[in-house]
């Protein structure tokens, strides 16, 4: 029982960072799928 509460501990930290550090690393969605032809909700009409 120690031992799944262990991997349960980890796998939300294990998350929890991923998170986190993807986000500053620049691979959020809306970086990945933004790209020239893409129109923003904040570009002029």
């Amino acid at each position: 029982m120690k031992a799944m509460y262990t991997a349960f501990a980890a796998a939300v930290v294990i998350t929890i960072v991923a998170y986190y550090g993807l986000n500053e690393a620049g691979f959020s969605s809306g970086e990945v799928s933004a790209g020239n032809a893409v129109r923003l909700g904040d570009a002029t009409e």
